[in-house]
């Protein structure tokens, strides 16, 4: 049996500077980076063309996937007519995460930042690109 002061949370056990405290202010958002160390060949991306997603209690598994190339046309090609829907595909199961809530919201905040920053940059991109066509239409021929 434990003594209440082998509890690392016990404020007895602990000097005061080590003690959490409530905060007293509202809560920041604070950027701190991370640097993940590389396990074996954990550096190594794994591809992935295809990723599903399961929920289970407090957990979600993400299992990323590679389906062959011909498959993929396939699959673009289902609901044309004369193009049979198979029963099942064969992919392989490249990787299997299971994240917990916090971190699949954190992961799709993410996410949507990113796909926010590259339509501006594609935005961006087009508005460079339309001027310059439109001058050259104008312009005289020689």
């Amino acid at each position: 049996m434990s003594n209440k002061k082998d509890t690392p949370n016990d404020p007895e056990a602990l000097p005061d500077a080590e003690v959490a405290k409530p905060a007293q202010t509202a809560t920041q958002s604070v950027s701190v980076a991370v640097r993940l160390q590389p396990v074996e060949h954990s550096q190594q991306p794994i591809f992935s063309n295809f990723a599903t997603v399961q929920a289970g209690t407090g957990v979600v598994f993400i299992d990323f996937g590679f389906l062959e190339p011909q498959t993929m046309a396939h699959l673009a090609r289902l609901g044309q007519p004369g193009v049979s829907v198979p029963e099942a595909i064969a992919g392989t199961l490249a990787c299997r995460m299971a994240l917990s809530l916090d971190t699949v919201a954190n992961l799709a905040n993410q996410l949507n930042q990113l796909l926010r920053n590259a339509a501006a940059a594609q935005g961006q991109a087009a508005q460079a690109v339309a001027p310059a066509a439109e001058g050259a239409a104008a312009g005289p021929i020689h």
